[in-house]
């Protein structure tokens, strides 16, 4: 018994390549057989010529004319022809010479092969239209005039004309001797010729014998090779319909396994603690959702149609997550928040595939929601004075860094407050570091409530504070800062002893100008203005290079 996995078995036929090289075999010779049928045409049209327009027929009409001529004009001489006859007799064979006036009209061949009987011709026809000129004068002497006159201009053209009957007669016979002599040679020439075409033919002929038979050849192979394939192709198509309904009975078989194994799928996915979504691309038509993915986009039961990018909460990560996906068919674990209401973060990875021969997205995801709050925690823990609960020094020079920078790309000014308690090792000395602790905690408060939320505010150590005000001039920054140093001097704490505590600030604020190139050097000018409010009593604020006197 075959195994399920088996292949069926071609039938064993001769290689294609084998009938394709027959096949190529017999163009090629039909080629071959068409090329040697134009040449043998082409020759055989050549040898079918009309006799009249060869060079042989020509020089024998010029021969016969020329003895036409000179018959006309011993006839002439003897009183027995017209001079117009003579003339009529000349333009004929002047014609014959050439027709159109270009000289004798001798083939190229014939002329290479024979130019004495070229020549010969060439110098015939500059003799005849000498003839034919001097016997035209002769033939239009009649003019009008008196009788007399006119009895005298035919006695000279009859004169002339006899003179060129006289000279005809005395060169016809050495010209026609010539003639008949050109007639033998083209004669002899032209059968040459002949002869060698019928050879060239004859070489074609058997040429063409051997093509034919090599195209009969041909064809019989490829006829036998045909129907050799027809006997295959009849066996094959007998052992293919078996083999169809073998394969039959094997996707029924598989085809159960199949739906066994889908629904087996399914439930797995669907009580799997990851989202899973498989949905078309250009419909959005939902193939699979399982009921996790459906309750946490808070859907009574599973939509028809879903398009992926609608579960990315963010523009901005949506727009990232589908360029990533359309240009390398793949997202691995990209953190992102899925739903509309109430968000939630996911570990999300994605997929394109075909689905029926349309292309889909298959998306999984993992409920990273804890994991970012935990991560939330850590970075503010990260960024975050425990004591004061404000900005530590790392995080105030990030932001402000940033902050500055915008302002400055803005054309906006900003202004810098640093800041420190007056007298602070004193409060640790009378009253213990759990009270100073709590005027750093008391002071923070204070100063965070006397700012707006676009002001930065940090703990940079020990008892200093800085403070950046964006958008804000030297004179609505001294306003916030002496706000601050009222404040702090109101406040009223108690230590754990029970007796009043109260303390002061110093402040020093800078303003920036075209030099500040970074929050550093503000910051640094800030300062100097900070000791020199220390240095000048305390519990003021002071600008940096102008001292305002304290209230």
């Amino acid at each position: 018994m075959q195994s399920p996995s088996a292949k069926p078995q071609a039938p064993t036929t001769g290689s294609p390549r084998t009938a394709y090289r027959l096949l190529a075999l017999v163009v090629a010779m039909a080629l071959a057989t068409s090329v040697a049928l134009w040449w043998t045409l082409r020759q055989a049209q050549d040898l079918a010529q009309p006799h009249q327009q060869n060079d042989l027929w020509y020089i024998a009409s010029v021969h016969n004319e020329l003895a036409r001529v000179s018959l006309l004009a011993r006839q002439l001489r003897a009183r027995e022809a017209s001079a117009q006859d003579l003339v009529d007799r000349l333009d004929v064979l002047y014609s014959t010479l050439d027709t159109s006036g270009r000289g004798p009209r001798v083939s190229t061949q014939l002329r290479e092969a024979l130019p004495d009987t070229a020549q010969g011709l060439d110098g015939l026809r500059s003799q005849v239209e000498r003839w034919s000129s001097q016997a035209s004068d002769s033939a239009n002497a009649n003019e009008p005039g008196s009788t007399a006159a006119r009895r005298t201009q035919a006695t000279a053209a009859l004169t002339q004309a006899l003179r060129v009957a006289e000279d005809i007669t005395r060169q016809s016979d050495a010209l026609l001797e010539r003639l008949r002599q050109a007639v033998a040679t083209v004669h002899l020439f032209s059968t040459q010729q002949t002869d060698q075409a019928r050879r060239q033919l004859h070489q074609r002929f058997i040429v063409l014998s051997v093509v034919l038979s090599a195209l009969l050849v041909g064809t019989t192979l490829l006829i036998a090779r045909l129907v050799q394939d027809a006997r295959a192709a009849a066996a094959a198509s007998r052992q293919l319909a078996q083999t169809n309904r073998e394969l039959e009975d094997r996707v029924a078989r598989r085809t159960r396994k199949l739906e066994e194994s889908r629904a087996l799928l399914g439930f797995i996915l669907d009580t799997s603690p990851s989202d899973v979504l498989l949905a078309e691309v250009e419909s959005g038509r939902v193939h699979f959702i399982n009921h996790r993915l459906t309750e946490r986009l808070g859907l009574k039961a599973a939509p028809q149609t879903l398009f992926l990018p609608d579960l990315l909460h963010d523009p901005d990560t949506r727009q990232r997550f589908m360029q990533t996906l359309d240009q390398y068919g793949q997202v691995d674990a990209m953190e992102a928040q899925i739903g509309t209401h109430a968000p939630r973060w996911s570990s999300l990875s994605a997929r394109l595939i075909d689905v029926e021969g349309r292309l889909a997205h298959l998306l999984w995801g993992f409920d990273i929601s804890t994991h970012k709050a935990l991560e939330a925690q850590l970075r503010e823990l990260a960024t975050r004075d425990a004591l004061s609960g404000l900005l530590n020094r790392r995080a105030f020079m990030e932001r402000s860094t940033a902050l500055f920078d915008h302002c400055r790309r803005h054309g906006q000014p900003c202004t810098v407050l640093m800041i420190d308690i007056d007298h602070f090792k004193r409060i640790n000395d009378q009253h213990g570091h759990q009270m100073g602790d709590t005027a750093i905690r008391a002071c923070a408060d204070a100063i965070g409530q006397a700012l707006r939320e676009a002001d930065l505010l940090g703990r940079l150590g020990g008892e200093e504070f800085a403070a950046l005000l964006p958008h804000a001039s030297a004179d609505s920054a001294r306003q916030v800062a002496e706000r601050i140093r009222g404040a702090i001097a109101q406040l009223g704490l108690v230590s754990p002893s029970g007796h009043p505590v109260t303390f002061t600030i110093s402040i020093g604020m800078a303003a920036s100008e075209r030099h500040h190139t970074g929050i550093e050097p503000l910051l640094a000018d800030a300062d100097a203005a900070l000791y020199r409010a220390k240095a000048t009593g305390r519990n003021r604020v002071l600008a940096h290079e102008a001292a305002l006197p304290a209230h």
